[in-house]
């Protein structure tokens, strides 16, 4: 499996490089990629996350990603990428520390934190967490030796795909795809290989403006038939859009670029009939006419393929200045008549020390249980380490309660995981706090959230 992913990441590895150094990061992130979809752009995971950085819908929006009927950018390669990069980024100003802002981007700042809060240590290597969120910065760390060495572990004879090679070009409308590769003369498969966030066969524009990638020497041709006058009609698209609680029609024609005064229009809505939760709106494209080249200004940061419009996403008050350490730190996994004494003494500590640094209650272990083992200087705790985590702890905001619950409603297209991904917890913990058979939920159902 890993040499199709190694084999596949050819042909998007420099580019998602170059994206994430032009956003400041080190270019060596990439590597997540291959943990978190392989380099497939399509992926999509049980909990609906898509693409290959494995955004889901709400977090997509929130950096800046469009996905609607028409268009799911989180497909993009570049604006995966740019988005990927600046939710990262957001997370190390929560943490500065890498380890544990990789460990909040597979299960969220919010899990992180809490268990922050509740074990008393801002070292990911001593943290217990979710087995997934244990062995992600791991397995980045692994795919990150693998790759900078492939020979060294026996794929020196994997090669690589041909890296993307495209024109960008910058149009008036939405776009028939169809139509452009009449126009380029290649064929509709090809156009949607460089777009794979076009999801049918039309590319709806932001503010009418839409950016495209064709193959490399076919954007001067494009250009030229244009200016000689070819015809390329622009393509009605039409969105349906159901309102969720919270939502104005303002925000909501900023979403789809288009004017609110004219959504109201479209869809009836006033004094007498004001928007409400769950109805549906349709919302069409701003602009008809013909397709034509647009006149960008130099430097408009909207003439990129990788463009993505900026969010003022707020970053907690208190925040971490983490130092994780993974020195002297042992995963153990319990084998068939261990015991806890059994398992201090091959390390040289106590049973006593066990027990603290997993959080065990009692003696009694169950085989394949997972223990942090700590060796060397580092089973014996800093004084310094410790008054540094317990100011840090002190200041985060109190853990809830074990009796606290939330509720919320369930969402069109929600699923069980990705309500538990979003709050923290488990498939198996929600099913059991609300009485759950099976994993099917509906629209509009009440869930409790345990704490």
């Amino acid at each position: 499996m890993f040499e199709r992913w190694l084999r596949r990441s050819g042909r998007y590895m420099a580019l998602f490089r170059e994206v994430l150094q032009k956003e400041g990061l080190p270019p060596d992130l990439v590597h997540l990629v291959f943990v978190e979809s392989g380099f497939n752009l399509h992926a999509r995971s049980s909990s609906a996350a898509v693409g290959p950085w494995q955004f889901l819908r709400s977090t997509g929006r929130l950096f800046g990603l469009t996905v609607n009927q028409w268009v799911d950018e989180r497909k993009d390669p570049e604006k995966s990428t740019v988005a990927a990069a600046r939710y990262l980024k957001h997370l190390y100003t929560i943490f500065n520390d890498w380890p544990l802002t990789l460990a909040s981007y597979n299960a969220g700042e919010g899990t992180i934190l809490r268990a922050i809060k509740r074990q008393g240590t801002t070292n990911y290597w001593d943290l217990r967490l979710p087995r997934q969120t244990e062995d992600y910065v791991p397995q980045f760390m692994a795919v990150l030796a693998i790759s900078r060495d492939p020979s060294k572990y026996g794929f020196d004879d994997v090669e690589l795909d041909d890296p993307m090679n495209f024109d960008e070009i910058a149009l008036r409308g939405s776009v028939d795809l169809r139509a452009i590769a009449r126009l380029s003369e290649c064929s509709p498969d090809e156009l949607r290989d460089l777009n794979p966030a076009v999801l049918r066969h039309a590319a709806p524009g932001s503010d009418g403006l839409t950016m495209l990638r064709v193959p490399k020497g076919k954007g001067q041709v494009i250009m030229t038939k244009l200016q000689d006058g070819v015809a390329v009609p622009a393509v009605d698209l039409t969105v349906r859009h159901r309102v969720r609680r919270g939502e104005t029609l303002q925000g909501i024609a900023n979403q789809y670029h288009v004017d609110a005064a004219r959504l109201a229009r479209a869809n009836g809505i006033g004094r007498k009939h004001p928007l409400r939760r769950g109805s549906v709106l349709t919302v069409r494209s701003s602009f008809t006419g013909k397709v034509a080249l647009a006149d960008l200004e130099p430097g408009d940061p909207r003439g990129s393929t990788r463009y993505v419009p900026t969010r003022d996403i707020r970053v907690p008050r208190t925040t971490l200045n983490a130092a994780s350490d993974a020195e002297g730190r042992v995963t153990h996994v319990v084998r068939r008549g261990e015991t806890l004494a059994s398992i201090a003494a091959q390390y040289d500590v106590s049973p006593e020390d066990v027990r603290r640094w997993n959080h065990l209650s009692i003696s009694k272990l169950r085989r394949g249980t997972r223990l942090k083992i700590r060796t060397g200087d580092a089973a014996i705790a800093s004084p310094k380490v410790l008054t540094s985590d317990s100011l840090q702890i002190a200041a985060l905001p109190a853990a809830r309660p074990a009796s606290s619950r939330r509720t919320v409603v369930v969402q069109r297209g929600e699923t069980l995981g990705v309500i538990a991904r979003r709050h923290g917890t488990t498939i198996t913990a929600l099913k059991r706090a609300n009485r759950l058979d099976g994993t099917v939920i509906r629209t509009g159902q009440r869930l409790k959230i345990p704490a």
